[in-house]
Formats: structure tokens, sequence, C-alpha cells
């Protein structure tokens, strides 16, 4: 939750203020006069407003996913899942998943990107929430599928002394493939070129 207090005039400066400084609209925040100072014959008062979040990022971050899937007129379930600094989001439409998805998970990593925006708009720094989406499980699936290949790759890198080029993967993607060769004496991982070009290379150490 955000808490700010304003030394103001007017309640409307304080909103005004609050609406600028936190990137949320008005509906979004509680406003309390705290103190009232009045100035001489009426003039010069002063006010102390304490501002807050009515609801919690994680809360309109599943509000938000609702909007989308109601604007795209898609019925679906979300469930959110929370451990300690993570939210995790996952949407199940079932016969419009893969729409969601997107090729390469294009169009799953363009909302996640928004989503973590919305939550993360409700917390101060040092509260921030690591916020991840997926669709269907399809990171998941797809995780489980990556590091088979890694291992498949890595094996065969090992055993020629031949580097491989591995190339349509997205950031999350080689990331993954990455971590699972991290640890391997006989390989070693890097990328190469400019998005969305980018390629994995895994070469013998």
């Amino acid at each position: 939750m955000i808490k700010r207090v304003y030394e103001v005039k007017t309640l409307e400066e304080a909103q005004e203020l609050a609406v600028k400084d936190l990137n949320l609209s008005l509906d979004d925040l509680n406003f309390e006069v705290v103190s009232e100072k009045k100035g001489f014959l009426g003039l010069g008062g002063k006010l102390t407003v304490e501002v807050s979040t009515k609801i919690d990022g994680i809360t309109r971050g599943k509000e938000y996913l609702k909007a989308i899937l109601k604007n795209m007129k898609i019925n679906g379930f979300i469930e959110t899942k929370v451990r300690g600094n993570v939210v995790n989001y996952n949407i199940e439409t079932h016969e419009n998943n893969g729409y969601l998805i997107g090729k390469n998970g294009k169009n799953l990593l363009a909302i996640q990107s928004l989503l973590v925006t919305v939550v993360n708009n409700f917390y101060d720094e040092g509260e921030t929430k690591t916020v991840v989406l997926d669709i269907g499980e399809y990171k998941s699936i797809r995780k489980r599928q990556l590091e088979k290949l890694a291992v498949t790759i890595g094996k065969q890198v090992a055993r020629t002394k031949q580097p491989a080029v591995l190339d349509n993967l997205n950031a999350y993607e080689r990331k993954i493939i990455h971590t699972k060769l991290a640890s391997w004496k006989d390989v070693k991982t890097h990328s190469e070129g400019i998005e969305p070009n980018r390629h994995l290379i895994i070469s013998p150490k």
C-alpha cells in the first residue's frame, strides 16, 4: 500500500498532487484530513492530508486481467497465487489460450509487461512485487521442453566440441537455457545479436 502526506491549502490541491505524483486515478485513493491549521481571519490556513490507496496492487492486477478478457469477449478463469514477494497469475480459457499466448508467447509477454506496471503502481519502492503471468500453464510446459532441449544440445556440444546456435527464442526462454546449463563444467552459454534477432549459443568450454 502507498501512503503519502501532503501539506496543502485545500483538499482539492491534495487530490491534484496525489493523482499526479502517484499516477493513479482519484477513485483509487483515500483522502483523510489529519489536521487543520486555520490562518488569521480565515486566510493562509493549511491542511495535513494523508493519502492512501484503496486496494492493493495484487487485486488490481486481477481486475486488469478480467478487463482484458471482457474487452476481448473471452470467457476465462484467473487464478492468483502469492508466495512472499512473488505474485503468480494464471489464465485458463481453454479454446482461446493460444490466441492470448500468441506466436512464441509474444502476446503473453506483452500482457505480463503491462501487468507488472499495473500491480507495482500500488506499492512504494522496496515493496514492489515480482509478477509472473502464465496462460494455460504455457510457461510451465514450455520450461520443461526447453530444459530438455538444453540437456540434449548441451550433451551434443560436449561430445562434438562444436558450438550450437538456437534461434527464435525470447529473453525468457533464453534465460531458462542459460540457467539449466549454468552449472555444467564442459559447456557454456551466451547470447549475441539485437532483438528481435538475438540468438543463444551453446559452446564447449
